[in-house]
C-alpha cells in the first residue's frame, strides 16, 4: 500500500473514531439531563442543629442500590443501601462545625445502581438551606 493510501486510511479511521466519541458524549450529556429529572440528591448542613441532611429520591424507583460516602473527614463516611419498591433515603449527620476550609473539602457522593442508567456516580456539595443547591456531577462507571 502506497503511504498516501495508509495517510488516507489513518484520517478516515481517526475522523470515524472522534465522530463516534462526540456521539457517545452528547448522549451522555443528554442522559445526564433526564437523570437529574429523575433524580434528587441534596446534602443540607442545618447550623442550629450541627447536622447536614443527605436526601435521595429517584421518582422512578429503578435504583436497586446506592453507596453513600462522604469524603474529606479523619474517617470517611460510608453507608449502603438495597431498595425494593421505594428509591430513597434521607440521612442525618452529626457535625460540630464547618471545616476549616469550607464544604468543598468535603463532598458528598454516591454510586447508585440504576436499572435503567445502569452504574452511575453523583457528587454534590453541602450547603446551608439559605444557599442556592451547588451543581451535581453526574458522571458514568
Amino acid at each position: 500500500m502506497s503511504s498516501i493510501k495508509k495517510i488516507s486510511s489513518i484520517i478516515i479511521t481517526v475522523i470515524i473514531v472522534v465522530g463516534i466519541s462526540f456521539g457517545i458524549l452528547d448522549t451522555f450529556d443528554q442522559d445526564k439531563s433526564i437523570i437529574l429529572e429523575q433524580i434528587t440528591f441534596d446534602a443540607i448542613y442545618f447550623e442550629n442543629e450541627h447536622t447536614v441532611q443527605i436526601s435521595f429520591e429517584d421518582k422512578s424507583n429503578n435504583t436497586k442500590s446506592a453507596i453513600l460516602e462522604i469524603l474529606g473527614m479523619d474517617d470517611t463516611y460510608h453507608q449502603e443501601y438495597r431498595f425494593d419498591g421505594e428509591s430513597n433515603f434521607v440521612e442525618k449527620l452529626h457535625f460540630e462545625k464547618i471545616p476549616k476550609y469550607g464544604w468543598k473539602t468535603t463532598p458528598v457522593t454516591l454510586e447508585i445502581q440504576h436499572s435503567i442508567f445502569g452504574k452511575i456516580g453523583l457528587k454534590i456539595e453541602i450547603h446551608e438551606p439559605n444557599q442556592s443547591i451547588p451543581k451535581i456531577i453526574v458522571e458514568q462507571k
